[in-house]
């Protein structure tokens, strides 16, 4: 399935926010070293703003 330009244009927003955010709060250099992925993130939050429920996975 292919994302509308709606959609891709708000994953950007909304990984452009978080990645500010880290940023800000100083930890975003060390997240780069964990390969902390700030697109998943942003997907995950948009599907929980959106009402979706987010299952947690187990180890």
């Amino acid at each position: 399935m292919y994302m509308t330009e709606a959609e891709a244009a708000r994953l950007m927003k909304v990984t452009e926010a978080i990645v500010r955010e880290l940023d800000r709060q100083g930890v975003s250099d060390t997240l780069v070293k964990l390969k902390f992925d700030a697109l998943e993130m942003a997907r995950v939050a948009i599907r929980a703003a959106d009402g979706v429920v987010v299952p947690f996975r187990r180890p």
